[in-house]
């Protein structure tokens, strides 16, 4: 099989071809057109493998090519170390130990999601993104009461003033010209998120993207009351059956620490650094929500709290969270709270059992 290597770039890209032996045969540098690339494709007889790296317009790429080769290899960014670390670096070089990394068998897979997940994904993150703003905004409103109005001051009927009646309150209070224009401009920026916000809720609410486990993580305590997170979790995983193991959903969401360990010293550190953040905000989020709702998360968190304080609790109860809903897609079952998911550090396999608590 013919092996394409593709350094790929916003306007033009280097393509080494490498034949059946692993030896250079063609090189060239093309713009990025779809007649240009499809016709350069198609020029190479046989049977081929194209590669390239997982950047950040990939999916364009794969769209305008993956139908004209019998294989289709998308490359970790921060996974292929031979290239970040070459002494002598350019698109040909590039190109060519890309190719070279795929004949081997040794390129560093990344995940290939359909079109509609990818687009999908690109709409909850828009979401996440004007959240991050709103609540930007939210604390710039509550940093300006903390300076014009003294606790004692603010009405006993609420303690939230982002509710119906606070924003009355704040319509009519009486600051200073340029503290009042700050506030005024503040709810209107406010609002007007909160308006995109429920607009996108909405529209990903209309999709008709297959997502056949909905009703399974709908089990899960946490996502029964149907709200966006749900979505969000199943979106971000794309597909349960890439990994291998828990530990590997675990690892993929950023909720293991980092560990540099050798014979008899172990270190370890931080959370690990090159995982799906957008996934670890929404696992933590929706552990906040399950302590409430489920009696044996609740439990565990408070046994994980009184060892090693309430921050690592959150992130150890995540985790066992992420455990129940990678056996709950993986294994098709429905959430069961009379059962415990074993901690991160026992998950070694795909089958491990249901372990009564």
């Amino acid at each position: 099989m013919v092996t394409i290597g593709v350094d790929f770039h916003k306007r033009t890209s280097t393509y080494q071809v490498l034949n059946e032996q692993g030896q250079p045969v063609k090189r060239c540098k093309l713009d990025n057109d779809t007649e240009k690339i499809r016709t350069f494709i198609q020029s190479i007889p046989g049977p081929k493998r194209l590669a390239m790296e997982a950047t950040r317009s990939w999916g364009l790429f794969y769209e305008t090519a993956y139908d004209l080769v019998d294989q289709f290899n998308l490359g970790h960014p921060k996974k292929m170390v031979a290239l970040t670390s070459a002494e002598i670096k350019n698109d040909n070089n590039d190109a060519l130990m890309i190719a070279k990394l795929a004949y081997g068998g040794l390129l560093p897979a990344a995940h290939i999601s359909t079109l509609p997940v990818r687009e999908s994904k690109s709409t909850v993150r828009l979401r996440s993104f004007l959240v991050n703003q709103r609540r930007g905004v939210r604390n710039q409103i509550q940093t300006l009461l903390d300076r014009n109005i003294w606790p004692a001051d603010r009405p006993k009927s609420f303690k939230n003033p982002f509710c119906k009646r606070g924003f009355a309150w704040m319509a009519s209070l009486k600051l200073s010209d340029r503290e009042r224009f700050i506030l005024d401009e503040s709810l209107v920026m406010f609002n007007e998120l909160n308006q995109k916000v429920d607009t996108i809720d909405q529209f990903l609410q209309s999709q008709n993207v297959e997502l056949p486990q909905m009703p399974l993580i709908r089990s899960v305590p946490v996502f029964r009351s149907g709200g966006i997170n749900a979505y969000r979790v199943l979106i971000e995983i794309s597909d349960i059956s890439r990994f291998y193991n828990s530990r590997g959903l675990l690892f993929y969401a950023g909720l293991i620490p980092r560990e540099h360990s050798s014979g008899d010293k172990q270190r370890k550190g931080r959370l690990v650094k090159n995982a799906n953040l957008n996934l670890r905000t929404v696992l933590i989020e929706s552990t906040l929500a399950a302590i409430r709702q489920d009696k044996t998360l609740k439990a565990f968190y408070k046994k994980a709290r009184e060892r090693s304080g309430s921050g690592a609790a959150i992130i150890a109860t995540a985790r066992k969270l992420t455990c129940a809903i990678y056996y709950v897609l993986k294994e098709q079952k429905k959430y069961d709270q009379n059962y415990l998911i074993p901690s991160a550090t026992a998950c070694h396999h795909s089958q491990s059992v249901l372990v009564q608590n």
